[in-house]
């Protein structure tokens, strides 16, 4: 893509666990080759000859601490690819301050902890900058409003990575949803991510919980497939394992045979081991949404997830360890995996490319700024073409919701007195029922 006169210049924040696997392959591709090669997996193929000549273009990288090293190690990684191309490694709490003022990029990409989301992104909107962000958008509905009411004000693009809205087992499903099965009484989903998150990857998992770090994927899928609005959410949690890491990380690694020393963190972790989510929408649907970090490292597969649709005329699942590939490796176990994610394909004479769900909704929110910003297309028109921010409101709103009652819950029942709190959800407030 060198040469083209036409560009996107692009800051990444953040360099977490899948920026190696995902995020960076993707920019790696898009530097290489443009966007075009992508639009197949959005639909939006018809768009390719248009934009085939977009060059995508990596600035800067910025992460906290320098004493890490991230940002340094990924601007090497992608200076082995491309020599000739400047990315800066940039450091500080408030990175992505330096980063606009200094190379002024077109998107600021996203990728901090989910507590710290809405402040870059305000600020890059107040700069100009469109912004594709990690999910979730944001852990508080005050700040969604906040981000929506500015990228409309300035009339720029807020996309959210909600990659499992493109994930090809999934999305079949939902699209004949209503058709095959008919009315949808129920939906229920599960998403599981591995103990090691919360232990040794997340130093923020305490900010968090499970269900707005995950959840928040199966709800963009049902709000968006099956268009329905909460109205109420039921929550409680369990705080076992990980309010208890001083001693139980001791057990873990007797059982596995290793130094407990070996562990990164050894104190307790004041965070959920697991946030079940009970949600009524207006059309009376419930939708139950159950999610841990606190899955077995031993488990058959990097996460476990599924979803299931009960209508009144059929009922659909999605189950990721049932979709065929299995392996059984000496040292590693039965394993099952999952390309459809992520996988790599690297041809005789080519570099290693990324295909999967994990790049798609990547290449739907830049292909929206390239809409706006380069084609000159009013954001009107870009409504529905990808995760944009007023989509992800409802979203917030539940894991907000959802992270009061549970906690209002668990002092509940601590104190003997079951489960009693729900939410009741209004477009202006969400109003707690606590008897």
């Amino acid at each position: 893509m060198a040469g083209s006169e036409r560009s996107l210049k692009v800051a990444i924040i953040g360099g977490g666990m899948f920026f190696d696997e995902i995020i960076g392959q993707s920019f790696k591709d898009f530097m290489r080759g443009g966007l075009s090669g992508a639009l197949t997996s959005i639909g939006m193929s018809h768009l390719a000859p248009t934009v085939a000549d977009v060059a995508i273009d990596v600035c800067a990288v910025g992460t906290r601490s320098e004493s890490s090293g991230t940002a340094g190690h990924i601007t090497k990684w992608f200076a082995e690819e491309f020599p000739d191309r400047r990315i800066d490694a940039c450091y500080g709490d408030a990175v992505w301050q330096n980063i606009i003022a200094l190379h002024k990029p077109d998107v600021l990409f996203v990728a901090t902890p989910d507590h710290v989301h809405a402040q870059p992104i305000l600020d890059a909107l107040d700069a100009g900058c469109d912004v594709i962000t990690e999910k979730p958008l944001c852990l508080t509905t005050s700040e969604a409003d906040r981000i929506i009411a500015r990228a409309k004000e300035v009339e720029r693009v807020v996309a959210v990575d909600m990659h499992k809205r493109y994930d090809p087992f999934v999305r079949e499903m939902m699209r004949k949803a209503p058709e095959q099965y008919g009315t949808i009484n129920r939906v229920r989903a599960v998403l599981e991510e591995p103990l090691e998150v919360s232990s040794e990857i997340f130093a923020w998992a305490e900010h968090s919980n499970p269900f707005a770090y995950v959840g928040c994927h199966w709800l963009d899928v049902v709000h968006h497939y099956l268009q329905v609005k909460p109205v109420a959410v039921f929550a409680t949690g369990q705080k076992n394992l990980l309010m208890n890491w001083d001693r139980h990380h001791v057990e873990i690694a007797r059982r596995r045979d290793v130094d407990p020393a070996s562990f990164k963190r050894q104190e307790p972790i004041r965070t959920w081991d697991s946030v079940d989510v009970a949600v009524t929408y207006d059309n009376g649907m419930r939708g139950d949404y159950n999610n841990n970090w606190i899955n077995p490292a031993e488990f058959e597969g990097a996460v476990n997830q599924e979803i299931e649709l009960y209508g009144i005329y059929g009922r659909g699942i999605v189950d990721q360890q049932e979709r065929g590939y299995r392996e059984a490796i000496i040292g590693d176990g039965s394993r099952t995996r999952n390309p459809s994610f992520g996988g790599r394909i690297h041809h005789r004479g080519g570099y290693p490319e990324i295909f999967g769900y994990g790049k798609a909704s990547i290449a739907a929110g830049l292909l929206a700024i390239i809409r706006r910003r380069i084609l000159g297309e009013s954001m009107s028109t870009l409504e529905g073409t990808y995760p944009d921010a007023q989509s992800q409101r409802d979203i917030v709103q539940v894991i907000e919701a959802a992270s009061i009652v549970a906690e209002k819950n668990f002092e509940c029942l601590q104190a003997g007195r079951g489960t009693p709190v729900t939410a009741q959800l209004t477009d202006s407030e969400i109003r707690i029922i606590e008897p």
